[in-house]
């Protein structure tokens, strides 16, 4: 017969020689106080009076072994320790099971199957407060799980935010090829598919007058309006009047890149004895390449970064993640569907277009097609911004006049009883919706990201009629999790900013030059064309394509939804993480009304715009998307 161990209260002085034997002495890790008290609490509550059994022993080896495999450095510390024995806790099949290639391990012993996956448990919209807060530890080169920031640490996160992107993107160059140490080549060469030499650091390149190197750094100006690359040791004056730039790509203040030049002490604008001098030559610059999801995550230990999985474990193993894909290509019929850009519910030709939307839907609910997973609307839900001051042509307040319309919008959706019971209601604010168009008046400048979602209270209507839980307030940006897929859906008119800001480079000026020499000459010869002057190497597109591109390009190479300086972009830094790409998402569903609709695949990443929701004809659009297939189409519903 079994003995029960008596329950104990250890010390954890007590505790301290044996764990030292363990982890210390064989293990070689050191126990800070905080995690010896949490070691301590865990042990007397799991095994009482027999806390030096084998099983105490085997815990302990787990903790080490775990420890060592995702990287956490030499010192156990309390919080690290926690994640640690949540993963260990959350386990429900051995640990080989993890490495496993096949769906053919699957089974009782090793994990619920999946019949009993309900995979309504993997389908949500994930806002900023919900999304764990992980940092990226630049020492131990991994994310660390920390708490909310709160409204004390803004001035910690405000300094930190610039920081955490550097780190990050110089820890995902470290392991791309073209920048590792036995590399030879050029970075101008690294477009080529030749590797590049070593990044070296601006504080390195001092004393080194007329060599070459590749630096890193943030890209902006100092107090003379010249531009300067700055990294985590120095910054250093650049000239750019020779530099060419790497193709596909926006280059704008507050971008982190990747320069290739010559350092000469002498030609700079700066003089103080605590900066570099002189100035480096630039000859090439690019963007820092964007890293595959399945790669980013296997570094990174596959952390659950969205926290769908939160209550059993900080990470997706291997074998669930299997299952949650099978299981997702087994649901064909499941759609999602997303509108496009300012659906002004102040509109009456926006009102009849979604009654036109909403009928086609009902009518195939009818005919037997099952009801979309999720509508997802985007703002701004009123055509001009919502200030707290009354209007001037009526007694009734802009809050009330803003909530008269959203109870407009339930009138017509409560004629759809089939689509309203299955289908779940996603709002993302724009730029005119409360509570900040108050102050920002609708201007992007001073709209800050992520956004508060729209007060619950102008939507109590919406949210009685539908059931509960099926209408969701989402901040701009959120995460809408399917199984196995994250989708970032954003709502801002990002494309301008980016054209406004684009720096004009004299080599830029040069092509552009000859461009329109070109165009002259042909038209001397009466619109004909000379084969001579036709590029074959070049890859012919369209104008929309390689503008889509290029805004895709710079955006997933950047790591982050926002990659502008403060001036041109307020950020909240509490949920700046909510901004972070990186590892890249499964697809990212932008909504810029300034630009056509586009579907672009970057490293493996699904980006695609549904522009605005209404057109100049009588028209909504839309795209549906299949998880199953992972395929969004174009869709157009004409009234």
């Amino acid at each position: 017969m079994d003995r029960t161990a008596l329950p104990v209260k250890l010390q954890p002085s007590t505790l301290r020689p044996f764990a030292y034997r363990i982890l210390s002495k064989k293990h070689g890790l050191n126990v800070q106080t905080d995690a010896l008290k949490i070691l301590t609490e865990t042990i007397s509550a799991r095994f009482g009076s027999d806390w030096k059994n084998q099983n105490s022993q085997s815990l302990l080896e787990d903790i080490a072994k775990l420890w060592k495999s995702q990287d956490r450095g030499l010192f156990i510390d309390g919080q690290g320790l926690n994640q640690v024995l949540k993963d260990i806790s959350g386990k429900s099949e051995p640990a080989l099971a993890e490495r496993s290639d096949t769906l053919t391990d699957v089974g009782p012993a090793n994990g619920p199957s999946e019949e009993e996956i309900n995979w309504k448990d993997f389908f949500k919209v994930i806002n900023p407060p919900q999304q764990p807060n992980y940092r990226f530890d630049r020492q131990r080169k991994q994310f660390s799980l920390e708490k909310p920031s709160t409204l004390s640490d803004a001035v910690t996160t405000n300094i930190s935010y610039f920081n955490s992107r550097y780190h990050l993107l110089a820890d995902r160059l470290s392991r791309n090829e073209n920048f590792q140490k036995s590399s030879l080549a050029s970075f101008s060469a690294a477009t080529h598919s030749v590797q590049s030499t070593e990044i070296t650091l601006i504080k390195n390149v001092l004393g080194r007058d007329g060599l070459k190197f590749i630096l890193f750094g943030l890209l902006s100006k100092n107090a003379n309006g010249d531009y300067i690359l700055e990294d985590a040791t120095d910054h250093i004056e650049l000239n750019l009047s020779q530099a060419h730039k790497t193709e596909g790509s926006y280059y704008c203040s507050g971008m982190f890149v990747v320069v290739e030049g010559i350092y000469s002490a002498s030609g700079g604008t700066l003089s103080s004895a605590n900066l570099i001098g002189g100035c480096f030559h630039v000859s090439h610059i690019g963007q820092p390449p964007a890293e595959r999801r399945d790669l980013s995550l296997e570094n990174f230990g596959n952390l659950d970064f969205v926290g769908i999985n939160s209550d059993t474990s900080t990470k997706l193993n291997k074998t669930l993640k299997k299952r949650l894909a099978s299981i997702e290509k087994s649901l064909v019929d499941h759609k999602i569907v997303f509108l496009g850009a300012n659906c002004f519910l102040d509109d009456a030709r926006v009102l009849e277009g979604l009654k036109r939307l909403f009928s086609t839907f009902e009518r195939d609910i009818v005919d037997g097609e099952k009801a979309p997973l999720a509508i997802v609307m985007y703002g701004s839900f009123i055509s001009g911004p919502m200030t707290a001051t009354s209007t001037s042509i009526s007694t009734i307040s802009n809050s009330e006049s803003y909530k008269n319309n959203f109870d407009e919008f339930t009138s017509i959706l409560s004629k759809f009883k089939y689509l309203i019971q299955d289908t779940k209601f996603v709002m993302i604010p724009g730029p005119n919706d409360p509570w900040q168009a108050t102050y920002s008046l609708g201007s992007s400048n001073l709209n800050a990201l992520p956004q508060q979602p729209i007060p619950s209270i102008f939507a109590s209507r919406l949210e009685r009629l539908l059931p509960k839980g099926n209408l969701i307030l989402a901040f701009n940006p959120s995460r809408l999790c399917y199984l196995s897929q994250e989708i970032v859906m954003l709502r801002d008119d990002i494309t301008p900013k980016l054209k406004r800001n684009d720096i004009v480079f004299n080599h830029d000026l040069e092509l552009e030059k000859q461009r329109l020499d070109r165009d002259i000459e042909r038209e001397a010869n009466g619109g004909t064309i000379s084969l001579d002057t036709i590029d074959t190497s070049e890859q012919h597109v369209s104008t929309k394509v390689k503008q889509a591109r290029k805004l895709v390009k710079t955006l997933l190479d950047q790591g982050t939804l926002q990659p502008f300086l403060r001036d041109l972009r307020l950020i909240d830094t509490t949920y700046d993480y909510a901004l972070r790409i990186e590892p890249l998402p499964s697809a990212i569903v932008l909504n810029d009304s300034t630009f056509e609709n586009f579907d672009v695949t970057y490293n493996g990443t699904r980006v695609v715009n549904v522009g605005p929701l209404m057109s100049t004809t009588k028209k909504i659009n839309y795209m549906e998307y299949y998880p199953s297939k992972k395929k969004f189409v174009v869709k157009e519903a004409h009234y």
